[in-house]
């Protein structure tokens, strides 16, 4: 059971040639999350997966933000559980207060991914599909 974490940078805005938007680039920045908080942010997001009848503990964990333009305390925060088979489950726009989650967007569920204790975060451009 890994956990990494990561401050991610979204990247200009592209559109394809009808105007519509596509996914964004995201690109890691040299910032880390707190221990601390990436701990609480876990916790807390066990917590609400246990309470929705997800047992995810034993699975791979990713805490990230999109957010590295703002301060550390106005991020939102994802936190994804990723097993050996390659599903996700997790809870999205963690939000915080005094350092500690206090309310989140809900479930996120997705499949075919790479737990991160097999492809960390590599320094540089990320594909944005399916964050």
């Amino acid at each position: 059971m890994a956990t990494i974490s990561a401050v991610l940078r979204r990247g200009e805005p592209r559109f394809n040639i009808v105007g519509q938007k596509l996914p964004d680039s995201l690109y890691d920045t040299d910032e880390q999350i707190s221990p601390g908080l990436v701990r609480r942010l876990r916790g807390y997001a066990l917590k609400q997966l246990a309470s929705a009848g997800f047992e995810v503990g034993e699975w791979d964990c990713e805490v990230y933000t999109t957010d590295s333009d703002r301060r550390p305390a106005e991020r939102v925060y994802c936190v994804e559980f990723i097993n050996q088979k390659g599903g996700m489950l997790g809870l999205q726009g963690i939000m915080t207060y005094r350092g500690h989650p206090s309310l989140d967007h809900g479930l996120t569920v997705d499949c075919d991914r790479t737990p991160p204790s097999s492809n960390p975060i590599p320094h540089g451009k990320r594909d944005g599909g399916g964050l």
